[in-house]
C-alpha cells in the first residue's frame, strides 16, 4: 500500500465522525442532535488545530514559509476561537466559521510550494475531504436554523 493511499484511508476514517455528528441531529433531535453538533464543532476545532499545526512541518525553504507559519497559527486560534463560541452557546456562529475554516484552509494549502508538487492523488483527496467537512457543516447549520428543529425554541 503506497503512502497516498494510506493517507486517504486515514483522512476518510477521520471524516466519519463530521459525517456521523452531521446527520445525528436529523435522525434523533431534541437534546442529542445538538449535543451532536457541539460536538461535532468541538472535533473541528481540533481537526483545524492539528491542521494549522502541519505548516510548522512544511518545507522550511519554500517561498513564504513564514508567512505560512503565522496563518498556521491563525488557524489554530480561529480553532479555540471555535470552542469559546460553543461556550458563549453562539453555535450557528461557530458552524458558520467552522464552514469558512475548512474551505479556506484547503485553498491556503493549495497555494502553497510545498502542495503543488505533492502527488496528483493527495491533491484531489484533500480538496474531497475539505469539501465533505463543509457538507458536513452545512448539514448541521441547516439543522440549526430549520424552524421545525431548531434547539432555541
Amino acid at each position: 500500500m503506497n503512502i497516498n493511499t494510506i493517507k486517504s484511508t486515514y483522512g476518510y476514517l477521520g471524516f466519519t465522525p463530521f459525517a456521523l455528528f452531521s446527520i445525528t441531529p436529523w435522525i434523533t433531535g431534541g437534546y442529542i442532535g445538538e449535543t451532536a453538533i457541539i460536538f461535532q464543532i468541538a472535533y473541528g476545532a481540533i481537526i483545524l488545530t492539528f491542521l494549522g499545526g502541519i505548516s510548522w512541518g512544511w518545507r522550511d525553504d519554500q517561498p513564504e514559509q513564514k508567512k505560512n507559519l503565522s496563518i498556521g497559527i491563525l488557524y489554530s486560534l480561529i480553532a479555540c476561537l471555535m470552542l469559546i463560541l460553543i461556550y458563549l452557546n453562539m453555535i450557528l456562529f461557530a458552524l458558520l466559521i467552522s464552514v469558512i475554516s475548512f474551505q479556506s484552509f484547503y485553498y491556503f494549502e493549495k497555494s502553497t510550494y510545498d502542495f503543488k508538487h505533492k502527488h496528483e492523488d493527495y491533491q484531489k483527496f484533500r480538496r474531497m475531504l475539505s469539501l465533505l467537512v463543509a457538507i458536513s457543516f452545512l448539514i448541521s447549520t441547516a439543522y440549526w436554523i430549520n424552524p421545525y428543529s431548531n434547539p432555541l425554541n
